[in-house]
């Protein structure tokens, strides 16, 4: 039986589900958001925009994962493909019952890692927002089925007649990662690279649902530590075809990574480099993607990165209101420390809009943003740190938010 074609993901905090993933649709301006991250997500901010800090969920043209929300509101993230089509993710969970789940979690795969499998399991479960894309839900909305854990979503993502790309199986199955090289699924995240070959023995691509452009930007070491920890995770059979426009993958990458040495450096913090560093590292991976507009809208796509962090990407999401629901277009919250986005932000305030999903006047930040209760207190702060030390850049563009 044919392996399911490896990995997809999310804007996760920014749901980074971000790895998440960025939610876009590159049809308005818009493009990818842990999908991961992986990685995408919006808020709603009293400067007039929407902040998605973190993952990979709903990342644009081809985004990155389902949209998530917090206080009742379901996020259905418009999701454009390459040649400019829109997909509709499924609607995800709660983002309250994403943030219960981050301690059940623990329970599924091992525990008490060490070494790289440690790191590695952080970055997948609380950075990446990997589980939040590759792990069923409960039926009825019970939370994460950790009987089920990394071993894929069915009807991940739908194309407009309803054909279903089905997140990949993660675990240690022959369904799964079992027979693959750590060679084959690095290059899977990072490059999008299918392992199993097309038809006709050529190399195919994953489709940008999963945010291998916003992965590609892991150090070397990081890789290799998903790779050592997915190598522990308990194996579950699980396998299933996609349908419609998803039966056949591209054969060749809809998007290409952004370089990380053209996005813009923070000040040294509190008089040392190593805070802004991996703050920088941190945000292009969970934030850039949902907020830096694209350089074009065909294939293949690329965040301008001469407009880094400055927002504006839109993203279609579902709000409930007085026991009814409607849809709304939103853009993306400008992260620069301009009176138009941050400056009036704290780093404390910009850590709890990162792990508790709230903003600066303890509002719920809606869909997709997507928050990371799983990230170290000292990760969060050095992103909150970079983002307020970035060059302030105005974006008064920004304009319709979930207000």
């Amino acid at each position: 039986m044919r392996r399911q074609s490896l990995f997809i993901i999310t804007c996760g905090l920014f749901v980074i589900h971000a790895a998440c993933s960025d939610s876009s649709s590159s049809n308005s301006d818009a493009a990818t958001g842990a999908g991961g991250s992986a990685t995408g997500g919006t808020k709603a901010s009293a400067t007039g925009g929407t902040m998605a800090t973190g993952g990979s969920v709903g990342t644009g043209a081809g985004g990155t994962g389902p949209g998530t929300t917090t206080g009742g509101t379901t996020g259905t993230v418009k999701d454009a493909a390459a040649d400019g089509t829109d997909a509709n993710l499924a609607d995800a969970p709660a983002v309250d019952a994403a943030i219960a789940d981050a301690a059940a979690t623990e329970a599924a795969g091992e525990v008490g890692l060490t070494g790289p499998a440690a790191r590695g399991q952080y970055l997948v479960k609380n950075v990446l927002s990997c589980v939040g894309c590759h792990t069923p839900q409960l039926a009825g909305g019970g939370g994460t089925d950790n009987s089920r854990f990394l071993a894929g979503v069915e009807c991940f993502a739908k194309d407009s007649d309803g054909g279903c790309l089905n997140s990949a199986n993660l675990t240690n199955d022959k369904t799964g990662l079992k027979d693959m090289t750590d060679t084959q699924i690095k290059n899977a995240f990072t490059k999008g690279i299918d392992p199993d070959p097309g038809a006709d023995g050529g190399i195919q691509y994953l489709f940008a649902q999963m945010p291998y452009y916003q992965f590609a930007d892991l150090t070397d070491d990081d890789a290799n530590a998903i790779v050592a920890y997915l190598r522990t995770v308990p194996a579950v059979a699980h396998e299933a075809a996609n349908t419609g426009t998803f039966t056949a993958q591209p054969s060749a990458p809809q998007w290409a990574p952004v370089n990380p040495a053209e996005l813009p450096n923070a000040a040294a913090i509190d008089g040392g480099t190593a805070g802004a560093a991996n703050g920088k590292y941190l945000a292009t991976l969970v934030c850039a993607t949902c907020h830096t507009p694209n350089t074009a809208a065909t294939a293949p796509l690329q965040l301008d990165a001469t407009k880094a962090f400055q927002g504006g990407k839109k993203y279609s999401t579902t709000l409930a209101t007085d026991g009814s629901s409607i849809t709304k277009e939103i853009q993306s919250s400008n992260l620069t420390p301009d009176s138009t986005g941050l400056k009036n932000w704290t780093a404390p305030q910009i850590v709890t809009a990162i792990t508790a999903g709230k903003d600066e006047a303890g509002r719920t930040i809606c869909s997709p943003m997507r928050p990371l209760p799983g990230i170290t207190h000292q990760d969060a702060t050095d992103i909150a740190n970079y983002l307020l030390g970035i060059p302030a850049v105005a974006n008064p563009n920004i304009t319709e938010t979930c207000e």
